[in-house]
């Protein structure tokens, strides 16, 4: 066994002492210039359009791009302007995380969700600023959720790409036709032979249907929502703020959505009498008569009405008084609720984002309490 003195491996302890410093300096020198080459530039911080990133190795050329119909034509059906480029649209469309090094739309689907989650917020904040907290939730989820986007998305002419590498080659499909497309699905994926209404989950899926309590979205409704918010997303990257805010006015908001079919009342004429408390009625609430005809017949009908004082806030008609005197509570609480202020010039109000809002009413009383 060789043994050294305790001079020298007090010398041998600091050459090796040394040499991981040196070692450990040159990683560090290493990983430096990594981080100076991996990072994100910009020349104003408040433009995100300024915003250069090199973290993604590979961008699909826009000469590659032009190539697909399929991609020019969605963006011409959706009248994009120019300065939106074929590639960022193909990135749009790219849900894949090992696509031959190509960026896909985890960023573009962030900033896209936000936009729409302030849009759409402000909208219904300034437009039904009486609407109860859980009937809120409800209209934004039925305008950003991701049933209505995927919907949006299948209407736009999204087609996802669904065939295995055979099946292009038999098609003769050339290989640039995939860019245009939704791809979301990994290759084994698309080699699995599936039978038409079955459908086998993953474990991963299974854990997702019990944390919603029962209820499965399937792969395909999330890629196409995430597809219209990257494609949001890559808008306002390319252009502006007002620009993108009319684009999601157009394709969203535009929409009708049934609010007064999210209500339901358990006991109506008690929340009427809560919400009149709140408000500070003078007068206490009065259900009154108003009409009547066959009252001893089999189709009778009555025509009730809630008033404060000599002011009627709803009428209802049933075959039955307390059929017409529910139905007279409903519409009263749904006049309340459903209130949609306008300025002064008779127009609807601005909201917070367009340019020279003033605040010129309620925001909310808060929920009543039963």
């Amino acid at each position: 066994m060789l043994r050294l003195s305790s001079r020298a491996g007090a010398r041998a302890c600091a050459n090796f002492r040394s040499s991981i410093v040196k070692n450990l300096s040159s990683s560090l020198y290493f990983s430096s210039s990594s981080i100076t080459k991996h990072k994100t530039t910009y020349d104003n911080p408040l433009e995100y359009g300024t915003y250069k990133s090199n973290i993604y190795t590979h961008r699909l050329p826009e000469s590659t791009a032009e190539q697909s119909p399929e991609l020019v034509a969605l963006h011409a059906r959706l009248d994009l302007p120019k300065a939106y480029s074929l590639s960022t649209l193909s990135q749009a469309l790219n849900m894949e995380t090992k696509s031959e090094g190509l960026a896909n739309n985890f960023g573009l689907n962030t900033l896209g969700k936000s936009l729409l989650s302030y849009y759409v917020a402000e909208y219904l904040l300034i437009k039904y600023p009486r609407l109860p907290m859980p009937i809120h939730n409800q209209a934004i989820d039925a305008y950003m959720g991701v049933e209505p986007l995927s919907s949006i998305g299948k209407s736009w002419g999204i087609q996802p790409d669904t065939n295995s590498k055979l099946e292009k080659y038999l098609a003769q499909e050339p290989f640039f036709m995939k860019y245009g497309k939704l791809r979301y699905l990994e290759e084994t994926s698309k080699e699995e032979v599936k039978e038409d209404g079955v459908i086998e989950l993953t474990g991963d899926e299974i854990s997702q249907i019990e944390q919603n309590h029962g209820r499965y979205t399937p792969s395909e409704q999330d890629a196409y929502a995430a597809s219209v918010r990257s494609i949001i997303g890559g808008l306002y990257t390319h252009t502006d703020e007002l620009t993108t805010k009319q684009f999601i006015k157009n394709h969203i908001l535009s929409r009708k959505l049934p609010i007064e079919q999210m209500f339901q009342f358990q006991q109506p004429m008690r929340e009427l009498v809560r919400l009149g408390d709140k408000l500070g009625f003078k007068d206490p609430l009065e259900v009154r008569l108003i009409a009547e005809t066959g009252r001893l017949s089999s189709h009778a009908i009555f025509v009730t009405g809630v008033f404060v004082g000599t002011e009627k806030l709803g009428e209802g008609v049933g075959s039955s008084l307390a059929e017409s005197k529910t139905r007279a509570a409903v519409n009263a609480l749904m006049g309340y609720y459903l209130y949609s202020p306008i300025s002064s010039d008779g127009e609807e109000l601005k909201v917070p984002s367009d340019e020279g809002y003033k605040f010129e009413g309620i925001v909310g009383l808060g929920d009543v309490a039963i």
